[in-house]
């Protein structure tokens, strides 16, 4: 396989593994990471889908980093969080159940947060585009000086504001994703790297 359709398909396959875990994390019904709290409750208490709000919003960041960064807008990553919009509709209509039982719950909550991890380390590989999100970290940094964790943890607070005034999914798998998110990615991205490394050669 070339190195370019080699990029393409890992970059994808780490997009579809992303929204379906995103989707199981949603369906566990313990509580998600900030911004999809952001999305799950505007869906829920304005209209439109899940993934219609991921790429609004999301949309309005692009215009909001090219604002930052003095830059023209970045069309790739439109078209990504496009299909992550349409592949997490899509897999929130296919994974259509309710969960009551906190061991299902927490069962499905860990699962959905291996792919999505492991979703992200994928795509990360295809070195096509950071996501709106990321782009709004570096920006934010770069505008006003600050530190790359600090700026992070800005969009967090304001995302999280945000989610608890729409009535967002905010419990203890949003604990979780903030403690267990960063390493689980640290964990996978060297292992996925030489994974696609291996296939490439």
């Amino acid at each position: 396989m070339s190195q370019i359709k080699m990029r393409l398909f890992t970059y994808f396959t780490g997009l579809n593994l992303k929204s379906f875990g995103i989707s199981l994390i949603i369906r566990s019904q313990l509580g998600t990471d900030p911004w999809d709290a952001l999305f799950v409750g505007l869906a829920h208490n304005v209209g439109f889908t899940v993934g219609t709000w991921l790429v609004f919003i999301s949309v309005l960041i692009l215009f909001l980093n090219a604002y930052l960064t003095q830059k023209k807008l970045n069309f790739v990553s439109f078209f990504s969080v496009f299909l992550l919009g349409l592949l997490t509709d899509l897999w929130l209509s296919v994974l259509r159940f309710d969960l009551h039982q906190i061991e299902y719950q927490m069962i499905f909550y860990w699962i959905g947060l291996f792919f999505l991890a492991v979703g992200v380390a994928t795509y990360i590989q295809g070195e096509f585009a950071m996501t709106p999100l990321d782009e709004l970290m570096y920006g934010l940094a770069d505008r006003f000086n600050l530190s790359l964790m600090m700026s992070k943890t800005l969009t967090e607070i304001v995302a999280l504001v945000l989610a608890f005034l729409v009535q967002g999914p905010i419990g203890i798998g949003t604990v979780i994703f903030a403690f267990c998110f960063g390493p689980l990615i640290q964990f996978l991205i060297p292992k996925i790297n030489a994974i696609t490394r291996d296939v490439v050669d």
